[in-house]
């Protein structure tokens, strides 16, 4: 008996540890979803690491403003034939040293500087890149979400319409036994639950679509047994078109790395002018020489200071203005050329989601009208005055008005995130 309690529960753990643990529901939020597709997407990992190249520039530039110490170390093996009075000898010797070595930039005019502001600038300017790429990825993820939950309300719309052709179905059946309908009634309504059966798969292949687009933005495999958090309604604040493209102007990442790279250029163009200019470095150093390793090393030391002046560099200064004063040039463009963009992006956006907002209250009337006129023609065949062919024609208004209404929910939660993106504030 013992014996048989213990393989009962021996049973019962194994059975439990065959449970996948993604068994349990999940529960995903949009906030959810979104921190998972930024922790995981690779297109944010390729802007984190433009962010730490840029970083490294600019640190590198920065370098010239400190000491730069470096320490030698080496050993001479010296041979050959020398004369001593009248007579030729041979000797050979070694040459042991070690020391250090610092070198400083005093003055050069502002060319390093000028440097570090570019590089700094473009820092920025990358920092911004990240911010952009981030409001993309979200608004990608708003959208695999929005997607996901109209599928999953057209599946509904579809499985209560599947439910209605039988319904009618079984109606006709019974009408028909009682020799109240014809054949032709029974027949047209086996063709109507065919058709909702066949509408059914397809929306179901969709949902399937939208799942795997989903896992793509979040770059996480989901398992069967998941909820995603419906929200598709209507509970947004309206704006103003002046105040959205006012906002954008101030927020929009793309804008304000734009003139963050422009005023890198500026700087650029400065540091290719002082490239004419000369430099001056402080140099000092402390060595140790001797023949032996067994006795003391005798010391010395040396201290200096250099000026250099570039005369002839074979035009090679002169192209070095020249392209930075292109880059300037092409970096002013492209600043206007995004402030354009950005201006017609809030212009467009601001316009489907006023678009959007307005079919909704429409899209929502014909649904409630569409259900009455199901519902009539469902009591007129009931009494024998409709036909199987009125109730045919108000399910596929009122399957179609509900669909309708459930793309009108989101194109309007597409518009409103859109919007936001444009004036970059998406969060």
């Amino acid at each position: 008996m013992k014996m048989k309690k213990i393989r009962i529960l021996f049973f019962l753990l194994i059975l439990l540890a065959s449970v996948p643990a993604y068994s349990q529901v999940d529960t995903l939020t949009i906030d959810k979803c979104i921190d998972m597709a930024v922790k995981n997407n690779p297109q944010i990992k390729l802007a984190e690491s433009n962010v730490e190249l840029s970083a490294s520039n600019l640190k590198s530039n920065s370098a010239p403003l400190y000491p730069q110490v470096s320490f030698q170390t080496g050993w001479t093996r010296n041979g050959g034939t020398s004369f001593i009075g009248p007579i030729v000898r041979e000797g050979y010797y070694n040459n042991y040293s070690y020391g250090f070595q610092l070198q400083q930039l005093v003055f050069d005019f502002g060319k390093t500087y000028s440097k570090i502001s570019s590089s700094s600038d473009l820092n920025e300017a990358s920092k911004q890149d990240y911010i952009s790429a981030e409001q993309n990825l979200i608004l990608n993820t708003y959208i695999a979400y929005f997607s996901y939950l109209q599928a999953q309300r057209v599946i509904k719309v579809s499985e209560e319409t599947l439910k209605q052709t039988e319904e009618h179905l079984k109606q006709a059946n019974a009408l028909f036994s009682v020799g109240r309908s014809p054949q032709f009634d029974v027949l047209k309504a086996k063709t109507d639950v065919d058709n909702a059966k066949v509408n059914l798969l397809s929306v179901e292949s969709s949902l399937r679509i939208t799942k795997l687009q989903l896992e793509n933005v979040l770059n996480t495999k989901l398992g069967d047994n998941f909820i995603l958090k419906d929200n598709l309604e209507v509970s947004k604040d309206t704006v103003n078109e002046a105040g959205a493209i006012g906002t954008a102007m101030k927020n929009r990442p793309e804008i304000i790395s734009s003139k963050y790279k422009v005023e890198a250029g500026k700087s650029q163009l400065t540091s290719a002018w002082t490239s004419n200019l000369p430099s001056i470095n402080i140099s000092g150093g402390y060595n140790w020489k001797n023949y032996l390793l067994n006795t003391r090393f005798p010391d010395s030391w040396n201290l200096g200071v250099t000026l250099s002046l570039p005369l002839f560099q074979g035009f090679a200064l002169d192209a070095g203005i020249d392209q930075a004063r292109a880059n300037l040039k092409n970096s002013e463009a492209q600043n206007e050329l995004t402030v354009q963009a950005v201006v017609l992006d809030v212009q467009q956006q601001y316009a489907n989601f006023q678009v959007a907002l307005s079919k909704i209250s429409a899209t929502k009337s014909l649904v409630e009208q569409s259900a009455l006129t199901l519902k009539t023609a469902e009591g007129r065949y009931a009494q024998g005055v409709g036909s199987p062919l009125e109730i045919t024609d108000a399910q596929v208004a009122y399957f179609n008005a509900q669909n309708l209404y459930i793309q009108t929910l989101y194109d309007y939660q597409v518009a409103y995130v859109r919007l936001q993106r444009a004036m970059g504030i998406l969060k």
